[in-house]
């Protein structure tokens, strides 16, 4: 009898099974929560599900980039499945969106200012079933836009916390759709990017999926917000762009940095009354939605919303002050010199990040295209978030992300932000609490090596036109 061929089995859709299958198993570890593990099940079980995840995301990516065969389906059909398993798993990691409850319910129920009264001021507060302990002893540290949404969330969840904290995921499964589409709209309108890759690379990004569908961290709003002022520069709607960026830093402060070049933009593509008109529109928005908790400007605590945004953790600060302190405690006639070296290791994170944005802001090209903004967006995100910021975890990178996938693929801020997005995945790993091997595992060698194999194509370039 003549044998039978078997059909080739296509080898990203056989990556994709194998991915679904990983965030299948976390999501039924984490079925009960992570506390019902002993730290070292927790530790081991992270490791496995992280190398296993990154090696995968790999072996996708060079694939995709070997094939010329369309796989747009492939990768929207696996997408969709990794955002239902981890949208069902119990966030394991992180309990930020436990606060997200916690401030709508604060204005819901209590009705309360949370940037003026911390949780622990509720009178019983831990008899409240939908209240949970975090972040007590703190003002609400995000942006008024989204301190309005969690207020409309903890309404609609009718008191019901599972529902509250389904709704919270639920607006992160949106914006993951969203950013999608942008990035297939905008990357189709451009020639030096392949759609399907810079699709892939954000819909299959384990750090996107775990970190913001699974634990629903919510900067993911504000990669959405970021992006979409890209694609509005690409697709040439340029009044609406600093709307965009107003709304962005309404979820959260970082991206206002962004409005600056965002305006010198809109002036030399659409003239300076698209750019005054524009403006009034985002200042109006900003006004309407601040309106209701800045009307008790007078006792914001400001103060411990500036401690809390200026807390050193897991940043290049922190790295470099650690060191200090472990040398310090080798030498001890150091350690009186621990607040000047604190305080010079400030001086010069923020001091070079004005220099540097005065820079960006000023340095305004003649031919002031979508890309040059975008470059500039993505790089002062960058610099803000992963080299200045006196804190920085793993997460923020959903600000960042989506907007870099719209440079261009061989440009190396956009290698750096897609590598450093994959490297931040073991932060679920012990490397969360790692202070000095965090930073210098997760961002420097990731650095280094995009400096690297820039240096080398440089070198080539060069002997190439010798």
């Amino acid at each position: 009898m003549p044998s039978r061929r078997h059909p080739r089995i296509d080898q990203l859709t056989l990556t994709g099974t194998l991915m679904a299958a990983v965030y299948l198993i976390v999501c039924l570890f984490y079925r009960r929560g992570s506390s019902v593990y002993s730290h070292a099940t927790r530790e081991v079980f992270a490791w496995f599900f992280c190398i296993a995840l990154l090696v995968l995301y790999w072996r996708g990516y060079q694939q995709l980039k070997r094939d010329d065969h369309p796989r747009l389906r492939i990768i929207v059909y696996f997408a969709i499945v990794f955002a239902l398993f981890t949208f069902l798993t119990v966030p394991f990691h992180s309990t930020d969106v436990f606060g997200y409850v916690n401030r709508g319910w604060q204005q819901v129920h209590y009705g309360q200012n949370p940037y003026v009264y911390h949780l622990n001021d509720i009178p019983n507060w831990r008899a409240d079933p939908m209240l949970r302990e975090h972040w007590i002893y703190n003002p609400n540290p995000y942006g008024f836009l989204f301190t309005l949404l969690a207020r409309l969330l903890a309404r609609l969840s009718g008191g019901n916390w599972w529902a509250a904290l389904a709704m919270f995921k639920a607006v992160n499964l949106i914006m993951f759709a969203a950013i999608g589409w942008i990035l297939w709209q905008a990357s189709t309108r451009v020639s030096y990017l392949k759609p399907e890759l810079a699709l892939y690379l954000f819909l299959w990004s384990p750090l996107i999926l775990l970190h913001h569908i699974a634990n629903g961290h919510n900067d993911l709003l504000v990669g959405f917000f970021v992006v979409l002022a890209a694609y509005l520069a690409i697709t040439e709607r340029f009044f609406w762009i600093v709307p965009a960026l107003v709304a962005a830093t309404l979820l959260k402060f970082a991206p206002v940095l962004l409005i600056p070049p965002a305006l010198f933009f809109v002036i030399k593509k659409a003239g300076w009354k698209t750019a005054i008109l524009s403006s009034l529109v985002g200042l109006m928005l900003a006004a309407a939605i601040a309106f209701p908790y800045l009307r008790d400007w007078q006792v914001l605590r400001l103060a411990d919303m500036q401690d809390n945004a200026t807390l050193i953790d897991n940043s290049l600060h922190s790295f470099l002050i650690h060191i200090f302190e472990n040398l310090a405690r080798v030498v001890k006639s150091l350690a009186p010199f621990h607040d000047s070296v604190n305080g010079a290791i400030k001086f010069a994170l923020r001091g070079g990040l004005i220099v540097f944005l005065l820079y960006q802001w000023l340095r305004v090209p003649r031919n002031f295209s979508a890309e040059d903004f975008n470059v500039k967006a993505v790089l002062i995100l960058f610099v803000l978030i992963c080299v200045a910021s006196s804190k920085f975890n793993a997460w923020y990178m959903g600000m960042i992300l989506p907007a870099a996938l719209l440079l261009y693929e061989d440009y190396w801020l956009r290698r750096l932000v897609v590598l450093i997005s994959a490297t931040e995945l073991l932060s679920l790993t012990f490397f969360k609490q790692a202070y000095m091997l965090n930073y210098f595992a997760l961002i420097l060698i990731p650095t280094w090596i995009v400096w690297r194999q820039r240096m080398k194509t440089a070198h080539r370039n060069l002997e190439a036109e010798t």
